[in-house]
């Protein structure tokens, strides 16, 4: 007995106090240090997730687990062909005419500007605007050739975390049982409702993303193409993947087909803005309240709100995880708040 209570005083001496404070302090700087393993990780769990929910989708369409696996994978073959052989290759070209075109387009513009206030004293003076844009495009553009130095280190990540999530996504069963195991059994329950909750939230924003993507893409595509941009349709899957970042990912998409634009015309960026202006007024208004709202049911201001919050801590990595992460706080906000027992939901796995 005494050897028991002298175990029982040593564990409680150890899970309290100053000990405890170590403790915790060593698992936070432990943390801290694997913070990029825990991005790819948590990226990979998304993907997994994105890709069972296709898999349950392409089941239901051909009735047969085989052939879904199959048009599933010849549907990623397919996309990442697509990126490698026109879209890459399209905007990597089109950067290189800006690099040559805008500066001097820019410069023209400028002088120009001053002819016409000089003819009209009522034109406000926009040179030094102008030639502040023209720095910073240059410096924005100047940038590129680094990134693309940086990207063979990005892609072998990116092949890391796809085959990550492959193996997720093959066996989730598997993985989840493995977690309970490290979960006290009075918690299963709770845990096992609260992984069911977030996976139906996460199912419905994967929902929602994939009709917001595809409608603001094949919108601006088709409108680039009747404004006569070129690489209207590399710029239009451009456009729908950055779609994936809530409120601020039409901007960016905007960015480089404006800038194409500019060194065409200032008409022809005037028609660029209206159009992106169109499509992301359709999608805050229509598509994300009918097809976000309903599914994720999380509130503007927690996406904003976690979106800078992630963003902040993160980075890009932590924007991307942005609305999945608001998903899971409200999910758990839910559950430690609930006073009636939740309908049962599909197995963890699923």
């Amino acid at each position: 007995m005494a050897d028991s209570r002298d175990t029982d005083n040593g564990y409680s001496g150890l899970t309290s106090g100053a000990p405890l404070a170590v403790i915790l302090a060593a698992a936070l700087y432990i943390l801290y240090q694997l913070l990029p393993v825990l991005e790819l990780i948590a990226i990979a769990a998304l993907i997994a997730l994105v890709l069972r929910t296709m898999l349950r989708f392409l089941q239901k369409l051909v009735k047969s687990q085989d052939a879904a696996v199959v048009l599933l994978i010849g549907l990623i073959l397919g996309f990442g062909l697509l990126l490698a052989t026109v879209v890459i290759p399209n905007a990597t070209s089109e950067v290189q005419n800006l690099l040559i075109t805008l500066p001097t387009y820019l410069n023209t513009l400028t002088g120009d500007v001053e002819q016409l206030r000089q003819k009209f004293t009522f034109i406000p003076d926009i040179s030094l605007s102008l030639i502040q844009l023209r720095n910073f495009i240059n410096q924005l553009l100047g940038g590129v050739p680094v990134f693309l130095g940086q990207a063979f280190n990005f892609t072998l990540e990116l092949v890391a975390t796809v085959i990550l999530a492959l193996y997720m996504a093959y066996d989730p069963e598997s993985l989840v049982n493995g977690i309970l195991k490290l979960i006290p059994r009075r918690h299963h329950q709770r845990f096992t409702r609260v992984l069911k909750a977030c996976r139906a939230r996460l199912r419905g924003w994967i929902f929602g993303t994939g009709i917001a993507m595809i409608f603001l893409g094949a919108g601006a595509a088709l409108g680039l193409w009747i404004l006569g941009i070129p690489s209207a349709f590399a710029f239009g899957i451009i456009a729908g993947i950055f779609e994936i970042i809530p409120y601020f990912g039409s901007i960016v998409g905007t960015f480089l087909p404006a800038l194409v634009a500019l060194s065409i015309s200032p008409i022809k960026l005037v028609f660029v803005l209206i159009l992106f202006l169109f499509l992301n007024q359709i999608d805050a208004h229509i598509v994300q309240p009918l097809v976000m709202g309903q599914q994720v049911n999380i509130h503007p201001v927690m996406v904003i709100v976690t979106f800078l919050v992630m963003g902040k801590l993160f980075g890009l990595i932590g924007v991307l995880l942005a609305v999945p992460a608001a998903a899971v706080i409200v999910t758990l906000i839910d559950e430690f708040t609930r006073k009636e027992p939740q309908t049962e939901l599909p197995p963890a796995g699923e």
